[in-house]
């Protein structure tokens, strides 16, 4: 019997800690202090309150996936959704380019296909335009109203606070789910096909929000997806701007004053593709709201041989609930 897993690391590594701008472990007490302590105490924090707060990520992570589903049947029951329509993907939702890319790949080679997107080839990202206005601010008025709405809220992840899970609001089904399998996993087949194999079997999305006094920025990570699309909701800020670097394991160290790191500046509507594996950051926000859609897409037949977190042959547990973090194991 096939099932979902995770990678034993997800309970102990790349726990986020915004104040030193830095991914740490957690293995235990002992551990902690001594290879963090210093660094810690440097930025002038506590390292028994810093200690804590890994302690409680780990927790959280512990339980993530039955909350997760807890929360998701508290809001189907609960939240009465604006604009119920968005909930199935339309093909009018889609920039008028979009559906043009679309109907190309089938015919195009990767070469041809790179043509028609802008990006940068040779480090292998691209843009192109995704949603159209119109859909893009319905979608942001319904996320202003779950902001609003008296239900549980779960957050995208350690780096980001202030958000939302697309899951948790009913997406999945008859919107990402398709989006993945008829629309994203033919684009990636033919631009990253080391990363697709049997296909992208499994995704995480979420809308990321960057605001003065929530989060502004996002500090040089890589994802835990093998293809990243980040497709921006709206306009009417100021700066933000993502940088783009190496693949992670090329350069972790990479500055973004440093010649090989590229500037990404979002327009609305318009989406970013990428390897999950590609190091990248965002630039602080200095004025107005920033919203963006981001989808991890995830291929089990590559993960399940490579933890794209601890870059090693993954030690799977099996989840009760859900896809886990993506990964498939045989169980007797």
């Amino acid at each position: 019997m096939t099932v979902f897993a995770l990678c034993k690391c997800f309970l102990k590594t790349n726990i986020f800690i915004k104040k030193i701008n830095q991914h740490v472990k957690y293995a235990s007490d002992a551990q902690f202090i001594l290879e963090y302590s210093s660094v810690i105490q440097s930025a002038g924090l506590s390292v028994d309150e810093t200690l804590k707060q890994v302690k409680d990520e780990v927790a959280r992570r512990k339980n993530v996936f039955n909350n997760n589903k807890k929360r998701t049947e508290e809001i189907k029951i609960k939240y009465k959704r604006l604009h119920p329509e968005i909930f199935k993907l339309q093909e009018n939702y889609f920039h008028e380019k979009f559906i043009k890319v679309t109907k190309l790949v089938s015919n195009s080679s990767p070469d041809q296909l790179a043509l028609q997107l802008e990006g940068n080839k040779q480090k292998r990202y691209y843009s192109f335009p995704v949603f159209s206005n119109k859909f893009c601010d319905l979608l942001l008025e319904e996320l202003k109203n779950f902001e609003n709405a008296d239900v549980p809220k779960g957050r995208p992840n350690s780096m980001n606070k202030y958000g939302v899970l697309l899951d948790e609001l009913g997406f999945n089904e008859e919107f990402l789910n398709a989006f993945r399998t008829e629309y994203l996993q033919p684009i990636a087949v033919k631009l990253f096909p080391e990363y697709v194999l049997d296909g992208l079997d499994t995704h995480k999305a979420f809308v990321v929000k960057y605001k003065i006094g929530e989060d502004v920025d996002l500090g040089w990570h890589h994802d835990n997806a093998e293809v990243t699309l980040n497709i921006a909701l709206n306009e009417g800020f100021d700066e933000g701007s993502l940088y783009i670097g190496p693949m992670a394991g090329e350069g972790k160290s990479v500055t973004v004053s440093e010649s090989t790191v590229a500037e990404y500046s979002h327009k609305k509507g318009w989406g970013l593709l990428h390897r999950g594996l590609q190091m990248h950051g965002a630039m602080p926000i200095e004025h107005g709201e920033r919203y963006n859609m981001i989808i991890w897409a995830r291929s089990s037949s590559v993960r399940n041989h490579n933890c794209p977190m601890c870059m090693k042959k993954p030690d799977l547990e099996p989840v009760d609930v859900g896809w886990g973090d993506g990964f498939t194991m045989c169980t007797s």
